[in-house]
C-alpha cells in the first residue's frame, strides 16, 4: 500500500538525482527552437542571444527554425519536449497570447511552460506617406478624426501584432479605417512608400531606413518608452493616450517541469547576456528594447499581454487567418 510516507521518500529519493542533473548541467549543446524562418525580427535576435548564451554557458546553442502556422508549430514542439533543459522556445506574441485568444492552440500557453525571462520587446512605430498633411502627433490624430472611415492601413496581416496594434489605436481614438492585410511587414511599408495605403503599423526594423531617408514619415510610438533607435519620435502615451502599449516581444522559455536549478541556472546566463556591450548594441540596432526580467515579472505580463489582446479580438470581432 502507498503511504504518505512512501511517497515522501521517494519525493526525498528524486530530489538528489534531480539537483545533481542539474549541477552538471548543460553537459551538451542546448537547441533553441526559434518558430520562424531565418532573417526575421525573432531570428535576428535569436542568434545574437543564442551565440552570447553559449558562451555563457559552455555549451553551443544550436539554431533551430521550426517554422509554421504563424509561430505555433514551433511552440508546440517545445511544448512537447523533454523538461530537462536541452531543447528552449524564443517564443513571441503571437503564438502565447493573440492565437490562443482566436483559435484552438495544440498546446497550453500557461501550464505547458516555464517563462524564464522577457528578453526583448521590438517598437512598433506609426508610418505614414509623407505626401499626407500630418507633421505630428497631434496633427495626425486630428486627421484620422476629420477622415474617418475614409483611411487606409497595412499590416503584415490579420491578427498580426501590428494589426492588433492598430485595432487597439482605433479603440483609443474613436475613429475607424480600413485594414489592408499584407504577408509581412515589408510588403505593407512598401505600399506606404508607394501611396497605396496611408499609413502603416509596423515594426521598426522593417522601417527604419525608409524613415531615414525620408520616403516614409514616422509619427509615434506604440511601446511606453521612446525607442532607443528613433528617440525624437514620441510615443502616444506621451501624446496622451496614456497607458497605450502595443510592441511585440521575444522571451525564452523552457517546457513545463524543468527542474528550478537549471530555469535559475538559464535566468542567470540570460541576464548576464543582456548585460553583454556588444549583444545589447546588436539588438539595439534591430529596434530592440532589451528587458531580462524574472520568471514572475514576465509570467505578471503575459497574463495582461493576453488579457489585453483578448479584448481587442473581441471587441473586433477578429477571425483567425491561419
Amino acid at each position: 500500500m502507498i503511504t504518505r510516507r512512501t511517497m515522501l521518500g521517494a519525493t526525498l529519493a528524486l530530489g538528489p538525482a534531480s539537483r545533481l542533473a542539474a549541477q552538471d548541467y548543460p553537459g551538451r549543446p542546448i537547441k533553441l527552437i526559434i518558430p520562424f524562418t531565418p532573417g526575421g525580427v525573432t531570428d535576428n535576435i535569436g542568434r545574437v542571444f543564442g551565440e552570447r548564451m553559449g558562451r555563457e554557458l559552455g555549451q553551443q546553442f544550436v539554431i533551430d527554425n521550426r517554422a509554421g502556422a504563424n509561430g505555433r508549430i514551433g511552440t508546440d514542439a517545445v511544448a512537447k519536449a523533454a523538461p530537462d533543459g536541452y531543447t528552449l522556445l524564443l517564443g513571441g506574441i503571437g503564438a502565447l497570447t493573440i492565437h490562443p485568444n482566436m483559435m484552438a492552440v495544440p498546446y497550453d500557453p500557461v501550464n505547458d511552460f516555464i517563462p524564464i525571462s522577457l528578453i526583448a520587446t521590438n517598437d512598433v512605430v506609426i508610418v505614414i506617406n509623407p505626401g499626407l498633411p500630418p507633421k505630428n502627433v497631434a496633427e495626425f490624430l486630428a486627421y484620422c478624426k476629420a477622415n474617418s472611415g475614409k483611411l487606409q492601413y497595412g499590416s503584415s496581416g490579420i491578427g498580426a501584432p501590428t494589426h492588433l496594434a492598430a485595432e487597439l489605436f482605433k479603440t483609443r481614438v474613436g475613429f475607424d479605417m480600413t485594414h489592408v492585410p499584407y504577408r509581412g511587414d515589408s510588403a505593407a511599408v512598401m505600399d506606404v512608400v508607394s501611396g497605396t495605403v496611408d499609413m502603416s503599423f509596423s515594426t521598426i526594423s522593417a522601417t527604419l531606413s525608409l524613415i531615414r531617408s525620408g520616403k516614409l514619415r514616422a509619427i509615434a510610438m506604440t511601446g511606453l518608452a521612446r525607442s532607443q533607435s528613433l528617440p525624437d519620435i514620441p510615443t502616444l502615451d506621451e501624446a496622451g493616450l496614456k497607458g497605450f502599449s502595443a510592441d511585440t516581444w521575444v522571451g525564452l522559455f523552457a517546457p513545463a517541469k524543468t527542474p528550478d536549478a537549471i530555469v535559475n541556472r538559464l535566468h542567470a546566463a540570460t541576464v548576464a547576456t543582456l548585460k553583454d556591450p556588444e549583444v545589447r548594441d546588436k539588438l539595439v540596432a534591430g529596434g530592440n528594447n532589451i528587458v531580462g526580467n524574472d520568471t514572475a515579472q514576465f509570467r505578471a505580463f503575459l497574463a495582461e499581454e493576453t488579457k489585453k489582446w483578448g479584448a481587442v479580438i473581441r471587441a473586433g470581432n477578429i477571425k483567425a487567418d491561419g
